[in-house]
């Protein structure tokens, strides 16, 4: 069978259901932010790196579920620290208080992982008038970044790693409805915050040439995941249809890993990753003058400088 080439319907119907495992090594004393890591592919990352001694600082919103990570993984006896901090990705001014956390208990960050993302079914707006997908999928994740950013920096070969998707490839930035006030779908927005989120990527890593501190989007393929429990009508019948011929999980989880530790990404930023395979994202993160008025648009509506050069 020829091998999936990052098109969105043929990873639906050919994916590539197994990965080779990473290897353990010792991540005592390493520090890790992880968004998302509550269940899913998430969950299996951070366990992963639970269990090699990596001290990690779960970012989550949902009270029940990090009860119960915190519980299950404390209870496995792994050497590092499990930490939690409370945040709801859909309001900004949590992620600056969660931020502002993390940098009080965090004198280091070796990973930054940003694998929290969402579905929501219907246009609604986030409590600062923007476009709840946008903010969830996209705007957060840059705001939680940049807050983090110089952190990252003061850490020795430090990773940072987005979880994007293939429907990357089929998004459009409209700069001019940016929040999808004319026309909405939930793939549009979607696509559109994960678009963003590479071209955001690419300009970090520019900012972070000549260190050793790198940036790297990963769209793991097509996983088993619950990215889309709140869909309705044909979204939802697609998923449950077609559900059963994704990647297991834990394959989700192991390409997570893979990025944040594997020696062969020693070095490598700005790419985006499908599975384990570079290959080029969406056209118009090429279209420079586009990408600079989302970019400035991005700290305009975060509230923050955006950094000269």
């Amino acid at each position: 069978m020829k091998r999936p080439s990052g098109n969105l319907w043929i990873d639906t119907f050919f994916p590539r259901k197994s990965t080779k495992m990473v290897p353990d090594r010792n991540l005592t004393g390493k520090t890790v932010v992880f968004t998302g890591g509550t269940d899913g592919m998430g969950r299996i990352a951070l366990e992963r790196l639970a269990s090699m001694g990596a001290d990690i600082h779960l970012v989550a919103r949902n009270p029940q579920k990090i009860t119960q990570v915190v519980s299950e993984v404390r209870a496995k006896g792994y050497s590092g620290a499990l930490s939690t901090v409370a945040c709801d990705l859909s309001v900004l001014d949590n992620v600056r208080q969660a931020a502002a956390e993390i940098l009080k208990k965090c004198e280091q960050i070796d990973l930054l992982i940003n694998c929290a993302g969402g579905n929501i079914t219907e246009r609604r707006l986030s409590s600062e008038g923007y476009e709840l997908n946008f903010v969830v999928n996209y705007l957060s994740p840059f705001l939680l970044t940049e807050l983090l950013l110089e952190r990252v920096q003061s850490t020795p070969k430090a990773r940072i790693i987005n979880l994007t998707s293939a429907t990357q490839q089929y998004g459009h930035l409209d700069l001019e409805d940016l929040h999808r006030e004319k026309k909405w779908s939930i793939f549009s927005t979607y696509a559109q915050a994960k678009l963003c989120m590479i071209m955001h990527a690419e300009d970090v890593a520019k900012r972070l040439q000549g260190s050793d501190v790198t940036i790297n989007c990963l769209n793991p393929g097509y996983i088993q995941s619950n990215l889309g429990r709140n869909l309705k009508g044909f979204e939802r019948l697609f998923t449950n249809l077609f559900g059963r011929l994704a990647a297991p999980v834990w394959v989700g989880g192991e390409r997570i890993v893979a990025v944040a530790l594997d020696e062969r990404y020693d070095g490598v930023s700005g790419k985006f990753i499908y599975e384990d395979t570079f290959m080029m994202p969406n056209p118009e993160t090429r279209e420079t003058e586009k990408v600079q008025q989302i970019l400035n648009l991005s700290f305009e509506m975060t509230g923050l400088t955006r950094p000269q050069g």
